[in-house]
């Protein structure tokens, strides 16, 4: 009964990490269509399925709205975002670009709330953009 145990468990742990892996590697070609190629619609598709491996890691949902956001859809960005912040309350670059976004949406209110939050939790220089927030 031990050793079954122990098969289980290794076979868990295993599909885990080929699961990040797979993650990974999608994520690494997202990064390339949206960077090198300037694809966003299908580095938003490699990001997608690296979530699809990997629901927990912050930075997939976070590049995924980034690429959102270079596409000018704005809106479908914002629960991706959210989404990152949830994951990693204290994700500075996440609340900076909500902060990016909003403003992008013509929405002060909320821009200056998401740079204050990016400024709370370490994001530089963000004093030009402050400025005009109560």
């Amino acid at each position: 009964m031990k050793k079954l145990t122990l098969i289980l468990i290794g076979m868990l742990f295993m599909c885990s990490c080929q699961d990040i892996e797979k993650s990974r590697n999608y994520f690494d070609e997202g990064v390339n269509q949206m960077m090198r190629k300037g694809d966003f619609a299908e580095a938003e598709k490699d990001f997608s399925k690296a979530i699809k491996h990997n629901k927990k890691d912050p930075e997939l949902y976070y590049y995924r709205a980034c690429a959102k956001f270079n596409a000018k859809k704005y809106q479908e960005a914002i629960p991706d975002f959210e989404k990152a912040i949830e994951i990693k309350p204290d994700y500075a670059d996440a609340y900076f670009s909500l902060g990016r976004t909003y403003s992008c949406m013509h929405n002060s209110d909320m821009s200056c709330y998401y740079y204050k939050m990016a400024e709370k939790y370490g994001r530089p220089n963000l004093h030009d953009l402050l400025k005009n927030c109560p």
